[in-house]
This record gives structure tokens, C-alpha cells and sequence, in this order.
């Protein structure tokens, strides 16, 4: 049993309007969607951050795959993250780079509302776009205009078809970025801005999801985007793996509770710990296969559904 928190006082049910999880699901990951539901059930979690990825949905079968996703969560309040440009109308031919087309997004974005809005709450305009493997800025945008329009004009579709749209989580969390998007009139069509943070996820000579030079706790944090956006902030992604790296196994599944800990006392309106489930050691990440031993054990279960401390952890703090 974890020491007290700042979560401890807190009740279940203030937890549960605000505390959730996230979990990408790869494609046509059947057994990965069922298992993930019955966890969300069984700690009694509303909330859900999840993606459509937009290059999957144009791929064979791929809207077939989302019909059944979509309809597994109805029951969960979705955070649904849109993002991965198809390769096949990229400006540089990758799941990062810009749209050929710009406005093909806020396209995208107005069919995944006529297709699924009644089993979403919420959408999330793309995915840490100030990271350049998840917008390619350096090659193709390096002064995030397109982005900047791109995302206004999807926004913008969202308002008219009354749905509520997340700015997508920035890692690192940066002011400057946020005044750019204010600029480009972003902030005018969006009702929230998302920020990304993991303490105590860096080491000096591994890679690095935040540094500790810029971390002075999630008051802080909040604070550096509130203030100057004027909006809500909401913590679309924080977690700590239960990886060692010094030691190379697995281990500090007691530091993972109390990050847990820290990151549900936040005070932002909405947290998602990523994530629910280990990534599979078969799969790949983002940055690659096995590029990061730290994204394979970020869960509060391992890939074979066996809760870590954390997950009873995460089960107390929402019943109270």
C-alpha cells in the first residue's frame, strides 16, 4: 500500500471525472481491444484516450477495424487522438509529414465525426506535433504554419459539428510553440490545450522523454500553458515505466504508483496515465523496435493482462 497523497484526498467519484488512461491499439489488435476493456472495467475507469490513426483507416479493412473498435469502447467516455498522415497524400511520403493537401484533414476529421461521433466525447487534433517523429517540422514545416492551418481548420469543423476538440498533447511543453498556434488563430477553435510529461523518465546518456531541468512539478507545468492560452489544460499523456535501466530488467514499480500518485493530484480538468497495457515485446514503437526499452513497460498491467502494483493503486484511488 502506497504512503498518502495529495490523490488521497480526493473521492472515487472526483477521480473518476477526471483521471483516465491511454492505450493505442495497433491495427486489427482484436485481443489487445477486449483485454484493455475488461481492465477498464474492472478499475472503473470512465475515461479513454485513444487514436483513430488516419493512414490505418485508408489501409484494406481499415474502416471495417475502427466500425469494431468504436463500437467495443461505446461504454468509456474517448478522448479520440487523430493522427498519421497515409503515406499516400504526404507532402514527404510519411505518416509525419504534412498533408499534400492541408485541408484533407479537416476533411478526415468531419467523417470521423459523422461515422463515429456518438461514441466519442472528445477529439484531440493530432499527437505531440512539436515532436519531430510525430510531425516531421524540420523537413517539411519548421515554423509549424501548416500545421498552424491545418489544425485551425479542423478545429473549426469540430465547432460546427459540436464537438468538443483538444489541441494535441506538446512534449516538451512549450510556451513559445503555444504563442505560435495562438498566431495562426488555433486557440480561437479549440477548447482545450493538451500537454505530455513523465517525471523521472530520463536518464543522462538514454533517451530522454522530458528533462529534468525543466521539470518543477505538475503546478508548474499546468501553470506555463494556463496562463497564456487562456484555456483548460488537460494532461493527455504521463507515466512511468517499470523498466531499470541501469540494471536492464524490470523494476521501480513502486516509483510507478507514486508518479501515479502525483499525476492524479495534477491539477489540470483532465489526466490520462499511459498507459493500461505493456506494449507486446513482438511490436513496434514508434521510434522503432525496441529503439526504447521504456515504451515496452509503461502499463499498469504487462502485456499479458498481470496487474502491477500500480494498477491496484490506480483501482484505490477510484473507489474511495
Amino acid at each position: 500500500m502506497s504512503a498518502s497523497s495529495p490523490a488521497d484526498s480526493r473521492s472515487g467519484a472526483a477521480l473518476r471525472d477526471r483521471l483516465g488512461v491511454c492505450q493505442w491499439f495497433h491495427y486489427e489488435a482484436y485481443e489487445d481491444v477486449e483485454m484493455a476493456v475488461e481492465h477498464l472495467r474492472a478499475l472503473g475507469l470512465r475515461h479513454l484516450r485513444t487514436g483513430i490513426s488516419w493512414a490505418d483507416y485508408h489501409r484494406a479493412g481499415g474502416k471495417r477495424w475502427y466500425d469494431w473498435q468504436m463500437a467495443q469502447l461505446d461504454e468509456f467516455d474517448v478522448l479520440l487522438s487523430i493522427w498519421h498522415t497515409p503515406p499516400s497524400i504526404a507532402a514527404g511520403g510519411t505518416c509525419a509529414s504534412p498533408p499534400a493537401r492541408l485541408s484533407d484533414y479537416a476533411d478526415f476529421i468531419a467523417q470521423v465525426i459523422d461515422e463515429y461521433g456518438e461514441r466519442f466525447e472528445s477529439l484531440e487534433l493530432w499527437n505531440e506535433p512539436n515532436n519531430r517523429l510525430k510531425w516531421d517540422f524540420p523537413n517539411f514545416d519548421p515554423d509549424w504554419r501548416k500545421f498552424g492551418d491545418m489544425v485551425r481548420e479542423a478545429g473549426q469543423v469540430a465547432q460546427r459539428r459540436g464537438k468538443a476538440a483538444v489541441l494535441g498533447g506538446m512534449i516538451p511543453v512549450d510556451p513559445h510553440w503555444l504563442e505560435l498556434m495562438n498566431r495562426y488563430g488555433v486557440l480561437d477553435v479549440v477548447d482545450a490545450v493538451a500537454i505530455h510529461g513523465f517525471p523521472d523518465m530520463w536518464w543522462p546518456d538514454h533517451p530522454n522523454w522530458d528533462w529534468y531541468v525543466h521539470w518543477h512539478g505538475w503546478t508548474d507545468k499546468v501553470r506555463t500553458i494556463a496562463d497564456p492560452s487562456g484555456l483548460p489544460v488537460w494532461v493527455t499523456e504521463t507515466g512511468l515505466a517499470t523498466w531499470d535501466v541501469p540494471a536492464s530488467t524490470t523494476g521501480r514499480f513502486d516509483l510507478q504508483s507514486r508518479r501515479l500518485d502525483w499525476a492524479a493530484a495534477a491539477p489540470a480538468e483532465r489526466v490520462y496515465w499511459y498507459s493500461l497495457i505493456d506494449l507486446h515485446p513482438d511490436r513496434e514503437a514508434i521510434e522503432g523496435f525496441h529503439v526504447d526499452e521504456n515504451e515496452y513497460h509503461l502499463g499498469l498491467s504487462t502485456c499479458n493482462g498481470v496487474p502491477k502494483p500500480a494498477w491496484w493503486r490506480m483501482h484505490e484511488l477510484l473507489q474511495r
